[in-house]
């Protein structure tokens, strides 16, 4: 009889220990959000000042602007992005302008509207029909190319996503920004 006594107590006692105890708890965790993303608008940039060959800073607005890219949301906040933003402008004289940065973003709220930053470096082209000899550096460059953006980013928290931006990049000839081509951009896209 002690034995099944003491038996029913051991067994009561494991039953009430496992009761009590507490498992840690789980959480969800966000998961990654990989979007391609495309974009249209409006492009203002300008070539270099040279006292020779270019003594007036060329302004081109450019229509349209092209923007195509991936974004990797990696938190509610982070986000890696490739982009590659084209600037087109045809008239008398016809020019392009186009860069390809690797970077990053972060956008401030969680909320379904959040207003995002985020910058890039990468490769760049430049072809300006202003100029009137083939030189490199001048008429085309090729060269090292940095940007940054800020906008706005709605339905934040979906699987599609709306944005309207501003963006700034600059695309020097090799690595000689003394030699550089700047523009400005506008753009409205989806990030799907």
């Amino acid at each position: 009889m002690k034995k099944i006594l003491l038996l029913v107590t051991f067994l009561a006692l494991a039953a009430f220990a496992q009761g009590n105890t507490t498992e840690p708890e789980r959480t969800l965790q966000r998961p990654v959000y990989s979007f391609q993303t495309a974009a249209f608008g409006f492009g203002f940039w300008s070539n270099y000042k040279d006292e020779v060959k270019n003594p007036e800073k060329d302004k081109v607005t450019a229509f349209p602007l092209i923007r195509y890219g991936h974004i990797w949301e990696m938190t509610t906040h982070g986000a890696v992005t490739a982009i590659s933003t084209w600037n087109f402008e045809f008239g008398k004289t016809w020019e392009v302008h186009g860069s390809m940065l690797l970077g990053g973003r972060y956008s401030f709220l969680e909320e379904i509207v959040s207003p995002f930053i985020g910058g890039g470096l990468g490769l760049g082209l430049q072809f300006d029909s202003h100029f009137k000899d083939w030189d490199f550096g001048e008429r085309w460059a090729i060269g090292l190319s940095m940007g940054g953006e800020v906008g706005l980013s709605i339905f934040h928290n979906s699987s599609l996503q709306l944005e309207v931006g501003f963006g700034y990049d600059i695309v020097c000839s090799k690595a000689d920004f003394g030699k550089s081509f700047d523009t400005f951009n506008l753009f409205f896209g989806v990030n799907y």
